[in-house]
């Protein structure tokens, strides 16, 4: 990111940090955004460990774009955020689109065939934007749009170059997932000629093509059908090959959610909970039986066992 691109962004934090660490100006914030009929009336906080957040601070951010100048009129914050009014709407048009890229990496179905079909995808699409943006045709950046009649020439020469940066960026990142070549008969098993295939997996293949209820599941398009319980067991050949696909690990998303499941077992209500030194939740539960036989015989009626 650039170094102006990185300022606005800079003012957008102050101005939620400004507004939320008081709890005075939070809710006069929240009347004023009561008062003007905002469909929404607190800020997303940003955090620099979330995937989606910068995203989803910058929309929430520029819905209430109007009451936000109006509350901060006459101060210099206020100042600066107009100043960098039209950086801003481009940001939140941008992280948009990245967030739409990181959900399609996410989920504990996410593959390296998925994986790569995205980011090439999305390879393409940056061109795409920055050819439209330069020639101001503003049509995928709706928030851009809407300040069209503010944006100068250096402006979009600007975003543009960022939008190349990116590119670049991405090409370099993911130069391994997008030089990987995936056979054809992983991606399209039933649709593939046997011939043009190594001949050490045709006879594999022609008995998966000719197994009916394989090829339904396959045109179900529900789920992956190499991720059926059944491939491994009876095409061993084929699934050896193909699960270095479909069983890879290409994002952290796993990792982020386990660590979000830690984290709720670490809550206030259960401050006792130990992760490191109790080894395991049995052992918890272990040690609270006798509190549990003792309740369980306080409540326990009068000649009943």
């Amino acid at each position: 990111m650039s170094a102006r691109l990185h300022d606005a962004l800079t003012v957008v934090i102050q101005v939620v940090n400004h507004i939320k660490s008081n709890s005075l100006r939070d809710r006069l914030f929240h009347e004023l955004c009561k008062q003007n009929g905002e469909e929404f009336e607190r800020f997303v906080l940003h955090t620099e460990v979330r995937w989606l957040s910068k995203g989803n601070c910058l929309q929430r951010f520029i819905a209430l774009w109007d009451s936000i100048v109006s509350f901060l009129a006459n101060t210099q914050l206020g100042e600066q955020l107009l100043a960098n009014k039209c950086d801003v709407f481009f940001l939140s048009d941008i992280f948009e689109k990245l967030n739409s890229l990181n959900k399609q990496l996410q989920g504990k179905d996410s593959d390296l065939i998925s994986s790569k079909s995205a980011i090439a995808a999305f390879l393409r699409k940056l061109q795409l934007y920055k050819n439209n943006i330069r020639r101001r045709a503003f049509e995928q950046f709706p928030c851009l749009a809407s300040v069209s009649s503010d944006l100068q020439d250096e402006d979009l020469a600007l975003y543009g170059e960022y939008m190349e940066n990116m590119h670049e960026d991405m090409q370099t990142r993911f130069s391994d997932l997008l030089m990987m070549v995936i056979p054809t008969w992983v991606s399209i098993p039933f649709e593939v000629n046997v011939a043009d295939i190594d001949i050490s997996l045709q006879e594999p293949l022609i008995e998966l093509q000719s197994d009916e209820i394989m090829r339904a599941k396959f045109k179900d398009g529900k789920y992956n059908v190499w991720k059926t319980n059944d491939v491994a067991t009876k095409y061993p050949l084929l699934w050896d090959k193909a699960q270095l696909y479909v069983i890879a690990f290409p994002t952290s998303y796993l990792v982020e959610s386990g660590f979000s499941r830690v984290s709720q077992l670490l809550s206030k209500a259960r401050n006792r909970l130990d992760i490191v030194k109790r080894g395991d939740l049995r052992l918890s539960l272990t040690s609270m039986e006798p509190d549990i036989k003792k309740l369980a015989e306080q409540h326990q009626p009068q000649g009943s066992h």
